[in-house]
């Protein structure tokens, strides 16, 4: 009997989010198996409680020959969980997703296939927000929950590079390459890492079929949670770039363009309450997160802009 030869290894970091987990974990024992390809699924829990233990548990109760590994990372933050799994992995390539997302049943063929078809060294997919209860009007239209999209094979550049729904080669680890401590708490870890990878020669595309969805509860469907990721997304930008050393002087540069953009928005946010447009909602979003460039400065650390810790 013939088995395949190819492992690809899937893997999840969780923190404190159970059902989350137990809705992925269930997707990708739904999903298809790309042709002559092995998967095994890596859990890494960042929690110090280990409270994701439980659903593992269940799923290996269930079926004890099942290739689904569990790991505790002592280490806080993101960037050391994700570590942990690239550490842990054992496949030719390596897939990511979140403990908040769930995949569609043809995800992982479709991220095989681009990975093959392309000759890329990674390979990104959209994420679309599934919305645990009925989204408000203004959430709706100001589409502030809604993602680029990309013509599959595009070219991506790091800005746009998350590992939200991701499949990586091992040629993106040689040489021990990691993501960065150093954004361990405030999230931006991924961006940095593929801007590295860039940089030394590898090469990101996109895979429009490869779709994951991301429940979105309703606490993160308030105005100001919206706005309080908007201000953090602003903020790590600019410590990204700092970090990458683009510009001479990234902190005042990206301070002033902050505030002159943050001008217009407040002008243009204006004219759209008055006429009622929820895009304004959207807006107001864009003016948070250049507010959030302008504090850069003054804030080296804090919440993961993700939400996850």
């Amino acid at each position: 009997m013939h088995t395949p030869s190819r492992l690809i290894s899937v893997c999840i970091c969780t923190y404190q989010r159970p059902d989350g987990l137990r809705k992925a974990l269930q997707s990708l024992l739904d999903m298809q198996t790309p042709s002559g390809c092995r998967v095994e699924i890596i859990v890494v829990d960042n929690a110090p409680a280990g409270c994701a233990a439980a659903v593992v548990d269940s799923f290996l109760s269930a079926d004890p020959l099942l290739h689904l590994k569990y790991l505790q990372e002592p280490s806080p933050g993101v960037s050391h969980a994700r570590n942990r799994c690239l550490d842990s992995a054992t496949g030719e390539v390596m897939a990511f997703i979140d403990d908040d997302e769930f995949v569609e049943p043809q995800w992982l063929v479709e991220l095989i296939r681009c990975l093959d078809s392309t000759g890329a060294d990674a390979v990104f997919g959209p994420v679309v927000p599934f919305f645990e209860v009925s989204p408000t009007a203004w959430l709706v239209a100001s589409r502030v929950n809604d993602r680029m999209r990309f013509a599959t094979g595009t070219a991506l550049p790091w800005r746009d590079a998350r590992t939200g729904n991701v499949m990586l080669s091992r040629r993106m680890i040689e040489g021990g390459h990691r993501f960065s401590t150093e954004f361990a708490r405030t999230g931006g870890e991924d961006s940095l890492f593929f801007a590295t990878t860039i940089q030394r020669g590898c090469k990101l595309v996109w895979c429009d079929e490869a779709v994951v969805q991301e429940s979105v509860p309703a606490e993160r469907m308030a105005r100001a949670w919206v706005l309080h990721r908007a201000f953090m997304g602003g903020r790590t930008y600019v410590r990204l770039e700092a970090r990458l050393g683009q510009h001479r002087w990234p902190y005042a540069y990206f301070a002033l363009r902050g505030l002159l953009s943050a001008l217009v928005s407040m002008v243009v946010i204006a004219a759209l309450y008055v006429r009622g447009d929820d895009q304004h909602v959207r807006q107001l979003c864009r003016l948070y997160g250049h507010l959030g460039k302008i504090a850069a400065r003054f804030y080296s650390d804090g919440p993961y802009a993700g939400g996850q810790q």
